[in-house]
């Protein structure tokens, strides 16, 4: 296995994959042969694995590890991250990228890999990777699709090691038959211009400044920005890789020396210590910070100038054998061992290392940037060194070196409370006072030092008991047990009782505070005075005294910070919690917020077990859990040991980059994301992948994302990374996808995808139309089937009552004026005896001509119920007639106006309306004594209608009420023939005259011809 260079964006990290050896030296001699062993070799070291470890506490920084179970590939051999932030890694079985969640074997969208044995991955600063094979060719992947270059295109069948530009953007390939520059899209060897020998070449790298190194068989050459030939460095260069240091040196490996070479500056001969003493490594990188890393066949190194020796052993790694390193944009370290891949970050709260007799011990800061813990005394240094001093000597057995709380009196005296006793430490000195007889050994919760001299300890079970400056005890405040105590100048003795009261001691006044003031946080466990407010934590949370309330305080999510037995506030308005999830900071802006508005909930950073803490807070002692030191520092007591935070430095951001939409399609079926993405008819499911490559804390990281047209607002899903839809309809889409930072602010860059789902044939706009003109032309036929019906009916029921009259009328004729005409006979006859000049006859005869009128009346009837006058006058000709009949003397006769082409009417209807015309006529003339009646008829294709109008005095309002006159039948008789018809009569009526309508339905209307049957008439 070679040495491999790999060069971040920033061009100040390289990746250094070692191998070397005398007898893998020869093997290159035959580049099968030494593939082959350098595999075999590798394989050899696979054959024990162990399990990776969270962290790593000999580094103190934070470690996580990846294997075979997590997905992670094996015996990487190099790596980059391109300018998106995805982390490629390049190995005998193939290529990879990893977001930091997951490790997906990548294959380009248009073409795949020449081979899966990859030697060597290379980012450049335009977002392309560059690939190299070990069997022989390069490759340039750029937005998914991937440009291959083989001997056709002028690189020769051997292992590609390395893949650089130089200052002027030219594109080197390191072969092992020499160097090769890419023009034109091939592939040229040197001229001898160039000053370039044709060797094996191994590794490339770019410095900072622009100069191309390359290191080969015959020494390491470069060509600076501009120049035209390269130069050979006058130092002996070994045969390793090349580095550019942070501060602007060059140097190689020379792994045959298993020493550093320093290329440049020149002049420069001395050697940190951390560079010697290396032994035989298989890969090396120096960080951004210039720390030296190790990795070793049983584990890594990481040397400094201040601790050269810091390691980890192989059984805390994914498994032996480190082949590769590299740091990537935000200063993670990865290693890449024979089983997995391995992570070292920086923890931004360091662990303090004690004894075990101080882990959960009683806690308060010195003056000097240290603390007390327990019995010890601890300082710790800026670069994390940690000295430990004993207070006293330890006893060894039982609760006698147990301190569950520290106090400071005003002479300096360091007071602690204990089983049975108190503490007392005066500089050397440490002596226990025991409590008064009638207590017995128990436990001290809490103690106070008072402003005179005195003490306040809290006992277990017993209250609270104060020790006078003379040294005499005595019972002191409200009976019940005290938790947790705390005082301040600005606002008196505080103390929390169970099970969830709190006391405030000021003035010779004691006031006790509960549900009824707003205090709803359970047992409590902190209380932290802070100027005129004070803050008190407990079990359900953490609350705010002002104004004399407690107000809970809630945080965004429904975050209750449960748990708290440590509260600090600092000068800047930030609050601090050490609580049972972690430790939280509320920034003094949210407090502000929170005051202002009692239901507000303030935003929060959290920081857990990703950010170096571990464990959970204590529970009611040690009291406080989290102190501030004299150096600004915090120390926070969790159940797991102790740990120190500087609150000044804050979480940086995760890269500021927009997220990555991977795939997109029907669950499954995803497909790479396009710039024109059409889905075929039938799709109405769809899952979409995105990611935000963030190496260092990916956890943090929380999506949101918007289906314009579908979702009415954001959609917050947490650290989730697909979405679903369903029952999509067919038309376009955006999609938009948006990542948070470490932080949990959102990024204003967000990322779209663009799509059009093609509808069925039943869901064009074509087909919706043929379906609702089948729809009208449906509902049409319904109804015309449905009228023909209703005319059926109404033509069978008027059949039925021209039927009846002609009964009516056969029985009148033969029995009523067949009995009257023979009477009339009988009469003539008797008549024609008397005299012609008798009175009598007169009389009679007169009486006979009457009854002759009654029979000729009685006839014309019968010929109108057998409907035997129909037909001879039309329907207009009919009303002309008897309005002329109906026309007083002196008055103006009708004005008749006809619209639309006359149909003859059916029979009933015929005599019906004439009939309804006719009384509205009559009353007209006799009732209203209208000067002008206007009869209008319109014979129309969907109604028939007749309208009778006059300009007459019109119907009083009494009669229209009741429907007509009392004992008069001429309106009601009207509205009886109206519905007999299934016609509509409306009657408008005022003192300017009155309109009559009669409308009907052109189907009931006008006389019916052919099949009566059919719906198409």
């Amino acid at each position: 296995m070679l040495l491999q260079p790999a060069y971040p964006l920033s061009g100040d990290l390289f990746l250094y994959n070692n191998r070397q050896s005398s007898r893998l030296r020869a093997a290159m001699k035959s580049p099968l042969l030494g593939c082959l062993r350098a595999f075999f070799v590798m394989l050899a070291f696979c054959a024990s694995s162990a399990a990776g470890s969270p962290s790593a506490a000999t580094l103190k920084l934070h470690h996580t590890s990846w294997t075979a179970r997590d997905g992670a590939p094996a015996m990487i051999l190099s790596m980059t991250q391109t300018k998106d932030g995805w982390l490629w890694l390049g190995g005998p079985t193939g290529l990879y990228r990893f977001d930091g969640i997951q490790f997906e074997q990548f294959a380009p969208s248009n073409a795949p890999l020449l081979t899966r044995n990859v030697s060597v991955v290379n980012a450049f600063g335009d977002g392309s990777l560059w690939i190299g094979y070990r069997t022989g060719g390069a490759a340039r992947l750029q937005g998914g699709r991937i440009h291959n270059y083989s001997e056709r295109d002028g690189l020769p069948g051997r292992a590609v090691w390395s893949v650089e530009q130089d200052g002027a953007g030219r594109i080197w390939a390191a072969t092992a038959q020499g160097m090769y520059y890419l023009e034109n899209d091939r592939w040229q060897a040197p001229a001898p211009s160039w000053n370039l020998p044709a060797d094996w070449y191994k590794t490339l790298m770019r410095d900072r400044e622009g100069t191309l190194w390359l290191q080969g068989d015959s020494g390491v050459y470069f060509l600076r920005p501009g120049a035209a030939q390269f130069a050979k460095a006058p130092v002996t260069s070994g045969t390793g890789v090349l580095f550019s240091l942070p501060r602007g040196e060059v140097v190689s490996w020379d792994a045959t020396r298993a020493r550093f070479n320093r290329l440049a500056p020149a002049g420069q001969q001395a050697y940190p210590a951390q560079w010697q003493g290396l032994g035989d490594p298989s890969s090396l990188l120096f960080d951004r910070q210039g720390a030296l890393w190790v990795g070793h066949k049983q584990g890594i190194e990481y040397r400094t100038a201040a601790e050269p020796f810091r390691s980890v052993p192989q059984e805390r790694l994914s498994g032996p054998a480190v082949g590769a390193l590299f740091e990537d944009r935000e200063g993670n370290v990865w290693a890449a061992t024979s089983t997995g891949i391995d992570r070292f970050r920086s923890r931004r709260l360091g662990r303090i290392d004690v004894p075990a007799a101080a882990i959960g011990a009683a806690i308060m800061a010195d003056d000097e940037g240290g603390a007390w813990v327990g019995g010890f005394h601890v300082a710790a240094s800026d670069t994390g060194a940690v000295r430990v001093t004993p207070l006293w000597p330890a006893n060894g057995t039982g609760w006698a070196d147990m301190l569950t709380s520290f106090a400071r009196s005003g002479d300096g005296t360091l007071w602690g409370g204990s089983f049975g006793a108190l503490r007392r430490i005066r500089g050397q000195e440490s002596g226990r006072i025991a409590l008064p007889a009638a207590i017995g050994n128990i436990m001290i919760n809490s103690v106070v030092a008072e402003p005179d001299g005195g003490l306040l300890a809290a006992l277990q079970r017993h209250g609270l008991y104060r020790r006078k400056a003379s040294g005499d005890w005595e019972k002191a405040g409200e009976d019940g047990e005290v938790n947790v105590m705390a005082r301040s100048d600005a606002s008196g003795l505080w103390l929390g009782y169970y099970p969830g009261r709190v006391v405030n001691a000021a003035g010779g006044k004691w006031r006790s505070y509960g549900p009824a003031e707003g205090l709803a946080i359970g047992l409590v466990m902190a209380l932290h005075p802070h100027g005129a407010r004070v803050w008190a934590g407990g079990d359900n949370g953490l609350a705010l005294f002002e104004s004399g309330r407690f107000r809970q305080v809630t945080g965004i999510n429904g975050e209750t910070f449960d748990g708290i037995s440590g509260i600090v506030e600092l000068e800047n308005g930030d609050l601090w919690l050490n609580a049972t999830a972690g430790l939280f900071r509320i920034a003094g802006a949210e407090i502000e917020r929170f005051k202002r508005g009692p239901d507000y909930r303030v935003q929060y950073q959290k920081l857990d077990q990703l950010d170096g803490l571990e464990g959970s807070a204590p529970r009611v002692v040690p009291s406080p859990s989290l102190v501030l030191a004299s150096d600004g520092r915090l120390w926070i007591v969790r159940s797991t040991g102790l740990f120190r935070l500087d609150p000044r430095e804050q979480l940086p951001p995760s890269p500021a980059q927009p997220a990555i939409i991977k795939t997109i399609g029907p669950p499954g079926e995803g497909r790479a994301l396009r710039e024109a993405v059409q889905f075929a008819p039938g799709v109405s499911a769809l899952q979409l992948d995105y990611t935000a490559p963030s190496l260092a804390m990916p956890e943090r990281v929380k999506f949101r994302y918007r289906l314009d047209g579908v979702d009415t607002e954001w959609q917050e899903v947490g650290g989730r990374r697909s979405a679903f839809y369903s029952n999509l309809a067919p038309g376009d889409y955006r999609f938009r996808v948006a990542a948070s930072d470490y932080n949990g602010a959102w990024s204003a860059l967000h990322t779209e995808a663009r799509f059009t789902i093609v509808p069925t044939m039943r869901q064009t706009w074509w087909f919706k139309l043929l379906c609702g003109f089948c729809l009208l032309s449906a509902a049409w036929l319904a109804y015309r089937w449905h009228i023909q019906r209703m005319a059926r009916q109404m033509a069978n029921r008027l059949q039925e009552r021209v039927r009846e009259r002609e009964r009516i009328a056969r029985e009148l004729h033969d029995t009523l004026l067949q009995s009257v005409q023979s009477l009339i006979l009988h009469i003539h006859a008797a008549v024609m005896k008397l005299p012609a000049q008798d009175m009598l006859r007169i009389q009679l005869e007169t009486a006979l001509q009457q009854a002759d009128d009654v029979v000729d009346e009685g006839r014309g009837r019968i010929r109108e119920l057998r409907g035997e006058e129909e037909g001879k006058l039309g329907f207009p000709d009919a009303i002309l007639a008897a309005a002329a009949r109906l026309q007083p003397h002196g008055a103006s006769a009708i004005e008749l106006a006809m619209r639309g082409t006359p149909r003859r009417l059916d029979g009933v209807v015929y005599q019906e309306a004439l009939a309804i015309v006719v009384e509205a006529i009559a009353n007209a003339y006799q009732h209203a004594h209208a000067s002008r009646i206007t009869v209008e008829l319109h014979y129309g294709g969907r109604e028939f209608r007749s309208t009778v109008r006059d300009d007459g005095a019109g119907i009083p309002a009494g009669i229209l009420d009741e429907g007509g006159r009392q004992d008069h039948w001429g309106m009601r008789g009207m509205a009886e023939r109206a519905a007999r018809m299934s016609g509509k009569l409306t009657l408008r009526s005022s003192p300017a005259g009155t309109e009559w309508q009669l409308s009907l339905p052109a189907a009931l209307a006008y006389t019916r011809s052919g099949d009566q049957h059919s719906i198409f008439r």
